[in-house]
């Protein structure tokens, strides 16, 4: 996420960008571009935290740390 929003601020994107992925993402649909039309979906899904994490990124926030934990069962 933090690469996209990294993209996004050197881009300076807006709305259009949201509508280019919606759109490409609806086309691959149409077409039957499993694949394609998944990425496109995640971009359009993801695309609130993208321009959060880009806002952050402008306002010089520090990222916040994680703790690595990369899900499933710690057993």
């Amino acid at each position: 996420m933090a690469e996209a929003a990294r993209l996004v601020l050197g881009m300076g994107a807006e709305r259009a960008e949201k509508a280019l992925a919606y759109r490409l993402y609806s086309l691959a649909e149409r077409k039957r571009w499993a694949d394609e039309a998944h990425a496109y979906n995640i971009l359009v899904t993801s695309w609130p935290q993208i321009q959060a994490e880009a806002a952050r990124l402008a306002a010089g926030v520090p990222e916040q740390a994680g703790f690595g934990f990369s899900g499933g069962d710690a057993s």
